[in-house]
């Protein structure tokens, strides 16, 4: 479990800014964004983030807002990455299902990205 000194960095990838930094507000103590993604045309932008933040992301998270293509384009990025870097964990991509902000608005959509981390870093809430 983590602690308020030491929350897991996350990417988020999100088309909206303001609702990605709510949805970290919701995340708080345990998690935190080392960086907001607002479009993704290029998987050397994702590796360079992967390369160089401090401390090193744990998780990606992608908003419903990206397609499916841009949704495996980040995982096949995020697996060769984490392959080619010899003791470093597998980082779980987490995929918001499409339509989860529209049903429910923002309550449905922390709801599911907490759901979610919760099962992958076994967090309680």
């Amino acid at each position: 479990m983590t602690t308020a000194a030491s929350p897991i960095p996350l990417i988020c990838f999100g088309r909206h800014r303001e609702l990605g930094q709510k949805m970290e507000k919701t995340l708080q103590p345990h998690f935190s964004y080392s960086a907001i993604v607002t479009n993704y045309k290029d998987p050397a932008v994702l590796l360079a983030l992967l390369d160089n933040l401090n401390p090193s992301p744990r998780g990606v998270i992608i908003g419903g807002g990206f397609n499916g293509d841009v949704v495996r384009g980040v995982g096949d990025a995020v697996e060769a990455w984490t392959r080619s870097h010899e003791g470093v964990e597998m980082i779980p991509v987490m995929s918001v299902p499409a339509g989860t902000f529209e049903a429910g608005g923002p309550p449905a959509l922390a709801g599911w990205i907490k759901g979610e981390l919760a099962r992958v870093f076994e967090v309680k809430w």
